[in-house]
């Protein structure tokens, strides 16, 4: 279904995956927009760890709900804060 990850060094584990969908509040989620065009934006979510689904915050009408009604298909793309010391580069949490 999914192509396989060609870094295999940047792949993180499932378990870290399920802890910054659980600790981390706001995503990108992507849709295929209005005539075929890419649509992004940023997305307040909740992940359940009942049943290991992901909800979204939204309204009833909009762009995003006609896309999705058009397709299905999403990608949604959470990163971690991460921390940047003063005078120094961004660094992940792992990595502090």
């Amino acid at each position: 279904m999914f192509r396989e990850l060609q870094r295999k060094n940047k792949q993180i584990p499932h378990e870290e995956c399920i802890e910054l969908l659980t600790n981390e509040t706001r995503g990108i989620l992507s849709v295929l927009g209005h005539d075929g065009y890419p649509y992004g934006m940023p997305m307040n979510h909740y992940y359940s760890t009942e049943d290991g689904c992901v909800y979204f915050h939204c309204g009833r009408k909009g762009h995003r709900l006609d896309a999705l009604r058009r397709c299905d298909k999403v990608s949604f793309c959470v990163t971690e804060r991460g921390t940047r010391e003063k005078d120094s580069e961004w660094r992940s949490r792992s990595e502090v």
